[in-house]
């Protein structure tokens, strides 16, 4: 019997360990993840604006996101964390299954 009261076991990895590190080992995708982590659909040019780069920069980021799985590109160009990746939005705690990202701090 199992108890009620233990909590989930963690998401298994949907990502490959070396594909995450590389896209983790940029200060902009973690300010853009960081942006998308309190839940908000934002179009390129919005998260331009909020992590201070181009729009071009920003797209560019955005691009290796999307194809790793980590972002999905709604209507209207609205962009979001893959909602398996979104542990809590209030803390901005995204879960890879390896690493739990704390981003409910500046970068």
């Amino acid at each position: 019997m199992s108890n009620p009261q233990a909590p989930a076991p963690p998401p298994p990895p949907t990502i490959p360990l070396e594909k995450l590190a590389e896209l983790l080992r940029s200060t902009v995708r973690w300010r853009i993840l960081r942006e998308l982590a309190g839940g908000d659909q934002l179009m390129v040019v919005e998260l331009a604006e909020r992590i201070r780069k181009s729009k071009d920069v920003t797209s560019k980021h955005m691009g290796l996101l999307r194809s790793a799985g980590v972002v999905l590109q709604g209507r209207n160009r609205l962009y979001q964390i893959a909602p398996q990746f979104l542990a809590d939005k209030t803390e901005r705690l995204l879960d890879f299954g390896y690493c739990l990202l704390r981003l409910n701090v500046p970068a």
